[in-house]
């Protein structure tokens, strides 16, 4: 009895820490998705950081933050080329996607996007730190994808750190 009990501890515990590995290396956006963003852009960006607001959760992804190291990556304002979906989600009728814009954001994008822009304190962490200051820096540019208030990607290029922001709202 003692080796078997012994054993289910030891799966799960296995189980657990695969989990968690597949949590920190978790990236939304890959290859398919850099290359809808950006033209003729050929390699992933390689994800930097990402910080899980509602705490680790093995994939419930409700609203996340990434920022992406990407390489020589350069903006188009008719891109992003989003035609059916985004991130395995079909676009309806009541979709919109943002083209590449200069920043700072404009006031309708600040209203949609409140709740992600300012729900948690992005000064506070490592990974979001100057998030804020690149929204306002009119060197970068934005865009998004907006399926509903529950639901919309937010995203944040910056041109001369080669870096790029992402926002994910998938519920609550």
């Amino acid at each position: 009895m003692k080796k078997f009990l012994f054993i289910i501890i030891l799966l799960a515990f296995i189980g657990f820490i695969y989990l968690y590995i597949q949590e920190l290396s978790f990236s939304p956006l890959k290859e398919k998705e850099f290359k809808i963003l950006f033209p003729n852009y050929n390699v992933s960006g390689e994800k930097k950081c990402g910080i899980d607001f509602l705490g680790m959760n093995f994939k419930g992804e409700v609203f996340e933050f990434y920022l992406y190291k990407m390489n020589n990556a350069k903006v188009d304002t008719s891109y992003p080329k989003i035609k059916n979906e985004w991130e395995n989600e079909e676009l309806d009728s009541d979709a919109i996607v943002l083209k590449w814009k200069p920043c700072p954001i404009d006031s309708t994008t600040i209203a949609q996007y409140k709740f992600a822009l300012t729900a948690n304190n992005l000064d506070d962490k490592e990974c979001s730190r100057l998030f804020n200051s690149d929204i306002n820096n009119p060197k970068n540019y934005y865009s998004y994808v907006y399926f509903n208030e529950l639901e919309h990607y937010f995203l944040l290029y910056c041109p001369d750190k080669e870096s790029l922001y992402y926002i994910r709202r998938k519920g609550f």
